[in-house]
């Protein structure tokens, strides 16, 4: 499958605080088109990197959209990045959405960026991902889960286009689909196969995670022994403790 290219930008400001334009990264019959929202930083000669954030709320309510790292971007582009937030799930599927779909999405947006870094200008050697709750499972997965054309109604494009982001940021990530299998048992197949924790391994992306001591969703002893395993494996993975503090998206 050839990638796409990324649609002509459109300047929109109704779901951010700050002028920001979009882009639509991907579309398809079922969910129509899915945006990205870029935050562009002063006007340069030289490539810049890009950071894209992909917003929490699990996967099953709308309680964060896109918008939810709008001040993280905007202070980002103000350091020269391509600061870009994602919308990997439409409204109007809220509720029906499977995180399969998100990974694929996430993965999708990461190769479109990469294959289109020229028209952005941005370099693709240095594309850092980052996310919250949900959001930041995706970003592990697309440095972590290899493929996912085995699964139905792929949507991840050129293959040949790495997913894969050079530096990784995940605030309260998931990193075990245990809880996820409990809300889509019909997933329980592909959802086991795209465990984080089961897919730990050498040369992956330089990563940093921030995680409160009394997360109920993601216990910070799970994030703790993840990131150790990452380190064992050759990894320079690295965990910021905030004692006390329960989710930080």
């Amino acid at each position: 499958m050839k990638h796409e290219s990324i649609s002509v930008y459109r300047k929109v400001t109704k779901l951010f605080n700050f002028p920001i334009k979009e882009l639509v990264y991907t579309s398809s019959a079922e969910y129509g088109e899915l945006k990205m929202y870029v935050f562009e930083p002063p006007a340069c000669d030289e490539l810049r990197p890009a950071i894209l954030f992909f917003h929490g709320a699990g996967f099953s309510a709308g309680k964060a959209r896109p918008e939810q790292f709008q001040h993280h971007a905007h202070y980002f582009s103000a350091l020269g990045f391509v600061s870009i937030c994602v919308e990997y799930r439409p409204r109007h599927v809220e509720g029906l959405f499977s995180p399969v779909t998100g990974i694929k999405h996430a993965k999708t947006a990461v190769r479109q960026v990469r294959a289109q870094s020229a028209l952005l200008g941005i370099d693709p050697c240095r594309i850092f991902v980052a996310g919250a709750s949900a959001g930041g499972y995706l970003a592990l997965c697309t440095a972590m889960i290899e493929t996912v054309t085995d699964l139905p109604d792929d949507l991840s494009g050129d293959l040949s286009v790495s997913s894969v982001p050079d530096v990784l940021i995940i605030f309260n990530g998931g990193v075990d689909t245990a809880v996820l299998i409990e809300m889509f048992p019909e997933l329980s197949v592909d959802l086991a196969g795209a465990s984080p924790k089961d897919h730990v391994r050498g040369f992956l992306p330089p990563s940093l995670f921030f995680h409160g001591t009394q997360d109920e969703n993601i216990p910070y002893a799970t994030v703790e022994e993840f990131v150790d395993a990452m380190w064992k494996s050759g990894n320079d993975s690295r965990l910021v403790r905030f004692e006390g503090l329960d989710r930080l998206n």
